[in-house]
């Protein structure tokens, strides 16, 4: 064969794999499940900050636009209250119906418009990661056909044709080319390998320094474990190197047959973490609904299979999936001919946009129908005055310190064992934790007796991107057993104090 001919059949291979991939026609169950999780996720958010609409995105509060940071000024409306809090409330509506899937595409092509929109005229608290990603999101579901299948929209569909049809006829789900799906695989592959990037240029990143102080924080919202964690650094450090390498590999492993369920199971595992450790709540919520659009349809025909199987065996399966049918019969509307054209959609949406500004307008924010009248400032009292206004505090020393760890074996940078009693001639190792920002300082460690002498000192500096200082003892024989202290000095004033206990050495036993 000749070589012309050989590139030839090469490139054919690689075109058919590429129709292949972006052209394959599937039933879109896996984008079915992201349309119904994110706007639900997202509608929670939003309901959250309804009460504030008013002052949080009209001209009658104190809106942030995101485009005043970047000095564009006035680049999009910012709304009167009443017209802020009826798109607001509409924006709520959309997501609703873009989650339950009645009139699927105009409601995500909405739900993106007006999310977008209040995102950006509220940079502090509405413009974050998963804001972002879920507009992203938005966009793509609103470019595929996800309302086909698990959606009013499908349900009113197949209500039509089943007057149509014969009764014996069979409706199969209707098949889709996959680009909308691929596409967003996409998007969550290449934003993880971009916050890996990003993570191997962060400082104390990879150490769990950054993750350590996170932890320590209550910055995002109450979490149960992170304060725990911060006891066992070096975890902090194996998971953060866990997660950067599951993050870079993460776009070659998911499309292999073996690599999906394990990069999907880390990748759940890691957002579920962050939910437990730093506090996130609402990020983990959109990264696993996304997650579903890695579902093919011969998953969703595997699983209805089994199901199907253990439905026909009967017992308890079967008694609950009768009782769930009949109670959906119960809340299924009956007259489908009120539900043929938009009428009923657009009728929702006035009902929702008069209640919306009707309950606002009762919830009067700012006081004005008040029977005393109309909120005012008051002024502030002279105290808070002077304490806002005086110059700004020096940094106290030990503020500067974190903490002081003692113990005899170190991995990764982290001191593994903490301890108090050590025998003498045993090497004592001292952690000292520093608070970033600080300045290059000279740190004293000082063993001492309980009375206050001097037993051995050492000192070396920190400079000001190191967030640890190691220090090393060797207690010799010839101290006496008995009480100790590590003091822990930054320009001659002492910081942090550990006690300590040396014990006397264990000979060994004759026989």
């Amino acid at each position: 064969m000749d070589a012309p001919e050989v590139i030839s059949t090469q490139t054919g291979k690689l075109r058919d794999r590429f129709r292949q991939f972006f052209f394959a026609q599937e039933v879109p169950y896996g984008l079915a499940i992201v349309r119904m999780l994110v706007p639900l996720v997202l509608l929670g958010t939003v309901c959250t900050r309804w009460p504030f609409a008013r002052e949080l995105f009209s001209a009658d509060g104190a809106p942030a636009p995101l485009a005043d940071l970047f000095r564009y000024y006035d680049y999009l409306p910012v709304l009167p209250g009443t017209v802020a809090v009826g798109l607001f409330t509409a924006l709520a509506f959309f997501l609703f119906c873009s989650s339950i899937g009645w009139m699927t595409r105009f409601s995500l092509v909405a739900s993106l418009i007006l999310y977008t929109y209040f995102c950006c005229m509220d940079c502090i608290s509405m413009a974050t990661k998963y804001s972002a990603i879920s507009t992203h999101v938005l966009f793509i579901l609103s470019l595929s056909h996800c309302g086909s299948v698990w959606s009013v929209d499908s349900w009113l569909k197949g209500k039509r044709a089943a007057r149509n049809w014969p009764q014996y006829a069979k409706l199969d789900p209707p098949r889709f080319e996959v680009w909308p799906q691929r596409l967003m695989q996409i998007l969550i592959a290449l934003i993880y390998f971009g916050a890996a990037i990003t993570k191997l240029h962060t400082p104390g990143y990879l150490e769990g320094d950054q993750i350590i102080y996170w932890a320590m924080s209550r910055y995002n919202n109450p979490h149960p474990l992170g304060e725990y964690l911060t006891l066992y650094p070096i975890i902090v450090s194996v998971m953060s190197y866990v997660a950067i390498v599951w993050e870079m590999v993460f776009i070659f492993v998911v499309w292999r047959k073996w690599g999906r369920p394990i990069a999907l199971a880390l990748g759940a595992s890691f957002h579920i973490g962050t939910l437990f450790s730093l506090g996130l709540y609402i990020f983990p919520m959109i990264s696993i609904a996304i997650y579903f659009c890695f579902l093919k349809e011969s998953d969703v025909q595997w699983l209805s299979a089994r199901l199907r199987r253990l439905y026909r065996r009967g017992g308890w399966f079967q008694r609950n999936v009768d009782r769930c049918r009949a109670l959906i019969e119960q809340f299924r509307p009956q007259p489908v001919a009120s539900w043929k054209s938009p009428t009923a959609w657009v009728t929702g949406i006035a009902a929702v946009l008069a209640l919306g500004v009707y309950a606002e307008y009762e919830q009067d924010l700012y006081g004005i129908r008040r029977p005393e009248g109309r909120m005012t400032l008051h002024e502030v009292e002279p105290e808070l005055v002077a304490e806002m206004l005086r110059p700004e505090q020096t940094m106290r020393e030990k503020d500067k310190f974190l903490s002081v760890d003692v113990g005899t074996q170190m991995v990764g940078g982290w001191l593994i064992n903490r301890k108090s009693e050590f025998e003498l001639g045993e090497s004592i190792l001292v952690q000292c934790s520093l608070n970033p920002p600080h300045e290059d300082l000279w740190v004293d460690c000082h063993l001492c007796e309980e009375s206050g002498r001097i037993v051995y000192r050492t000192g070396q500096i920190a400079t000001r991107e190191n967030l640890r200082a190691i220090f090393q003892f060797y207690p010799e024989e010839i101290l006496a057993p008995g009480k100790y202290y590590i003091s822990v000095k930054s320009k001659g004033v002492e910081v942090m104090r550990r006690s300590v206990t040396l014990l006397p050495k264990l000979s060994a036993m004759a026989n």
